[in-house]
C-alpha cells in the first residue's frame, strides 16, 4: 500500500514540474511578444490635424414632384397630345375622351331638369291656395326632391364632359405614355401619362437604426454622384422618415437630402446612384493617430511606446471621435511620443 502512494506522489510532483516548466516559456514567450518588431511594426508620432467623424451611406436619385395622370371617368379615348420626352407646362392639356356621347347625356339631363321643375311649378301653383297639411306637404316635398335630383344629375354630367379632358399638374417632362392610342376605351383605373419635374430632384438614401438616432435633420452633408466622380455637391437632411421602410430585412429609415443643382439639360436623372457623407462632427487642430495605434479593453483605451530596449510600455489614453483611418487622442500621450503600430 505505502509502494502505490509513493508512486502516486512521484507521478504529482512530475506533473508539477511540467506545469512549472511550460509556465517558465509561456512567460519567457510573452515577454518576447511585448517587444517591439520592426519587422511588424513602425514608431508614430501622434499629429495635430482637423478630424471629421461622418456616416456614409449609399443612397440614389429620386423626385419629390410626379404626377400619373388618369381620366376620372370611364370612355372612349379621343386624342393623347403628348409623346416620352416632351416637355410640358402646368396645366397644360394632355388628353382628353370622346364627348359626344357626355354632351347627349348633358342634354338628357337639362331636359330631365326642366321637365322636374315644370312638374314642380305645376304641383306649386296647384296647391297654393290649399290648406297645408300632412298630405300636401308629402306632395311638395317629392315634388322638390325630383327638382334637386334632377339638378344634381346635370351637374355630375357637366362634371363629366370637364373631367374628360386631363391637365398636368406640374411642369417637367413626360417620361411615359402608357396610352396612347385613340379609340381605346379605357377606365379610371388606366394610367395615360407619368410626368416628372427635373427640377425637384433629391438624395433618398437608408439609415438603420443604430444610427437614425445620431443625425437630424439640417445635418451637413456632402453628395458624390457614380456618374460624376469628379463632383461633390454640399448638401443637408431635410428628411427622416419616422415610420421604418416596409420590406426591408432590417429595421431601416429614409433619409432625404437637398440636391443642390440645376438641371436644365438633364444630366441628372433618376436613380443615379451615389455616397453620402453625413458630418456629425467637425474638430479642428486635434491629437490623432491612426485606428491600428490604439487598443481596447472593457472600458480602457491604450497604447504601447518602446523603450531603449525595444520593450513595450503600456499607456492609457482617452479617445474621442473617431474616422475611418484615424481616431481622436485626448489625453495620455503627446506629440512626443513613438507610438507603435501595427504595419
Amino acid at each position: 500500500m505505502s509502494f502505490i502512494k509513493l508512486h502516486l506522489k512521484k507521478i504529482i510532483i512530475a506533473i508539477i514540474i511540467l506545469i512549472a516548466i511550460f509556465l517558465v516559456f509561456k512567460i519567457k514567450d510573452n515577454n518576447d511578444d511585448q517587444k517591439f518588431n520592426p519587422k511588424k511594426e513602425v514608431l508614430v508620432n501622434p499629429v495635430k490635424k482637423d478630424l471629421i467623424e461622418q456616416i456614409t451611406l449609399a443612397g440614389s436619385i429620386d423626385a419629390s414632384s410626379k404626377a400619373e395622370l388618369k381620366f376620372q371617368t370611364s370612355g372612349q379615348l379621343s386624342w393623347v397630345g403628348v409623346k416620352v420626352g416632351d416637355k410640358v407646362k402646368k396645366y397644360q392639356s394632355i388628353a382628353s375622351l370622346n364627348k359626344n356621347q357626355l354632351k347627349k347625356q348633358l342634354e338628357i339631363s337639362f331636359n330631365n331638369y326642366k321637365s322636374a321643375a315644370s312638374t314642380f311649378y305645376d304641383t306649386t301653383d296647384q296647391y297654393k291656395d290649399a290648406a297645408i297639411d300632412t298630405e300636401i306637404r308629402r306632395i311638395f316635398e317629392r315634388s322638390q326632391n325630383s327638382l334637386n335630383n334632377a339638378v344634381v344629375a346635370y351637374e355630375i354630367n357637366d362634371l363629366a364632359i370637364k373631367y374628360a379632358n386631363i391637365f398636368s399638374p406640374i411642369a417637367g417632362i413626360v417620361v411615359s405614355v402608357d396610352e396612347g392610342n385613340p379609340g381605346v376605351n379605357i377606365t379610371p383605373a388606366t394610367n395615360i401619362a407619368s410626368i416628372i419635374d427635373p427640377q425637384s430632384l433629391y438624395f433618398k438614401s437608408q439609415i438603420d437604426q443604430e444610427d437614425v438616432v445620431r443625425i437630424k435633420v439640417g445635418d451637413k452633408a456632402k453628395i458624390k454622384i457614380d456618374s460624376f466622380p469628379d463632383k461633390t455637391f454640399d448638401s443637408e437632411i431635410t428628411y427622416i422618415s419616422f415610420t421604418p421602410i416596409a420590406g426591408q430585412s432590417s429595421t431601416v429609415y429614409e433619409v432625404r437630402f437637398k440636391l443642390p443643382l440645376e438641371n436644365n439639360d438633364l444630366q441628372y436623372r433618376l436613380a443615379m446612384d451615389g455616397d453620402v457623407d453625413i458630418i456629425l462632427r467637425e474638430i479642428t487642430d486635434t491629437l490623432a493617430l491612426p485606428l491600428e495605434s490604439v487598443y481596447q479593453d472593457l472600458d480602457e483605451s491604450y497604447v504601447f511606446t518602446a523603450d531603449e530596449n525595444n520593450k513595450l510600455i503600456k499607456k492609457t489614453v482617452k479617445t474621442g471621435i473617431e474616422t475611418d483611418t484615424e481616431i481622436e487622442i485626448l489625453n495620455g500621450i503627446t506629440e512626443h511620443d513613438q507610438i507603435v503600430t501595427q504595419k
